[in-house]
């Protein structure tokens, strides 16, 4: 039986059909509606919450019902993501891509958010930047999740989202430039192996499993209507070459903005994002390494947690005094969850003042602490924190032992993504994070990925540069490191 379903989201209201006996997220998907659902529908984040004739329930755990029809559910609407499309440019731009037509795009895909920028390839001059929302983030808020559910079936769902999101923000920025779709000479992409897997349409079965072997990860050149199947624009692509499953195109793009293969002395790079990549390098060395953090430092597996979202609590101060936390929040709206950088400086704000103990245990009756009434910081949201960064802190001393390098030796140390950007550095340093002795060292770069896809767009020689430096590369993998367990043990304290 089938019948129509009221939906109210934010200010907009319309009506869908349904079948009695399907389940309501992948209702709503199917209509194109967006619901978080950072666990990829599990029931194990909480967060697809909807208000229904049954009281809250979790759209991935309810089936729908002849009660459902003619009868209005709510689905919250939390606004549009915050997204970082800016980066440091940390040496003198070389334009030298040979062209008869004017423009080109560089493209960052993120597991959360997509960047764009929009440039004049004669002289780097940034003509429009855009960012916006990748639509998988609906099948999860990880790169697994996403593997998991394109394995389950959801291949072709999760192609058609990369495909759509790109051709739109493509549009989009072309329109917010001012630029004609014939002007457009060259798209360059990076990304992580999975978002690049998904969007080029190969299958992700074994990256998810033992010995996660990508099926490409080669630099690719094509037309853009081989790729996207559209001629809305006539222009070519070039997708970055990635180093493994888990240390992709993104991470390559990052160490070429880094100034690879021409930076002075030994540098750190660190991507604080749900698989915590990270690198350390010099002109003829790299060894590069991740380490599954998980999506905590993006607000993810978070009671409260919420991603860079307007009312997202981003800054945090706690006072002794008054034994009450005071915050700031994205766009200074109204609190509605907790964002990633907001999860850092909560932690530290505990450690600080001593509201748990070395073992991460708030000694509270409550077992959490309240931000506001409404929205707290719970004893399981701490143990989350602890596994990120106790996951990030041994990749980096595992890459410092295996280089034999000091942190003294360091002359750099480049802190790349959206949440790294935001990042208040003193109190990733009182979490342990990173190691207080690099903090005069710390370079924040900003997007990264999307930095090192201008590089390409300009410069035809740093072509020949990424190719080389995927065969440089050297990857550890962390799991297997005789001191990974022993380090990942002693930083999981809170000290």
């Amino acid at each position: 039986m089938n019948g129509q379903i009221n939906i109210k989201q934010g200010e907009k209201s319309f009506t869908i059909l349904a079948n009695t006996g399907a389940n309501l997220l992948d209702v709503l998907r199917a209509n194109g509606i967006s619901v978080s659902a950072p666990c990829g529908g599990r029931g194990t984040c909480g967060k697809c919450t909807i208000s229904t004739y049954k009281g809250t329930v979790l759209a991935c755990q309810t089936i729908v019902d002849e009660g459902f029809f003619d009868t209005e559910i709510s689905i919250a609407s939390t606004g549009e993501m915050v997204v970082l499309d800016a980066y440091e440019n940390l040496h003198p731009v070389i334009c030298d891509r040979k062209s008869t037509l004017p423009y080109g795009i560089a493209i960052d895909i993120g597991t959360t958010t997509l960047a764009f920028e929009l440039l004049e390839l004669a002289t780097g001059k940034q003509i429009a930047s855009n960012s916006q929302i990748n639509s998988q983030r609906e099948f999860g808020a990880d790169v697994m999740a996403r593997i998991t559910n394109a394995i389950a079936g959801e291949h072709t769902k999760l192609n058609a989202c990369i495909i759509k999101d790109i051709c739109n923000g493509v549009l989009h920025i072309l329109a917010k430039g001012n630029v004609n779709a014939n002007e457009l000479s060259l798209i360059t992409i990076a990304g992580n192996t999975t978002m690049l897997h998904l969007l080029l349409d190969l299958p992700c079965d074994t990256l998810g499993v033992s010995p996660f072997t990508p099926l490409f990860i080669d630099m690719k050149k094509c037309a853009f209507s081989e790729l996207f199947k559209t001629d809305i624009v006539l222009c070519d692509v070039i997708i970055l070459p990635g180093i493994s499953t888990f240390v992709g195109a993104d991470i390559s793009a990052g160490l070429l903005l880094c100034g690879w293969p021409n930076a002075s002395g030994t540098n750190l790079l660190i991507d604080l994002g749900t698989n915590g990549e990270m690198a350390i390098f010099s002109n003829d060395k790299i060894i590069v390494t991740s380490t599954a953090a998980g999506p905590a430092f993006e607000g993810g597996n978070i009671s409260m947690g919420i991603g860079s979202v307007p009312g997202a609590i981003a800054k945090v101060n706690y006072c002794p005094c008054s034994s009450v936390f005071s915050f700031e929040t994205i766009n200074n709206a109204s609190p509605i969850g907790i964002c990633g950088t907001g999860v850092v400086d909560i932690a530290a704000e505990l450690i600080r003042h001593a509201l748990v103990d070395e073992t991460g245990f708030i000694e509270s009756e409550e077992d959490a602490v309240f931000i506001t009434p409404e929205i707290s910081f719970s004893q399981r949201d701490i143990r989350e924190i602890q596994l990120a960064k106790s996951a990030v802190r041994s990749g980096i001393e595992i890459l410092l032992d295996l280089a034999n390098v000091k942190y003294d030796d360091l002359c750099n140390v480049y802190i790349a993504g959206g949440f790294g950007h935001k990042i208040n550095l003193q109190d990733a340093i009182k979490l342990g994070l990173i190691p207080a002795e690099l903090e005069k060292k710390v370079v924040i770069l900003g997007n990264s990925s999307l930095g090192g896809c201008a590089k390409i767009l300009l410069s035809q020689a740093s072509e020949k540069d990424i190719l080389k430096l995927v065969t440089t590369a050297q990857e550890v993998n962390l799991a297997t490191h005789p001191k990974f367990n022993d380090l990942f043990m002693d930083y999981m304290g809170m000290e």
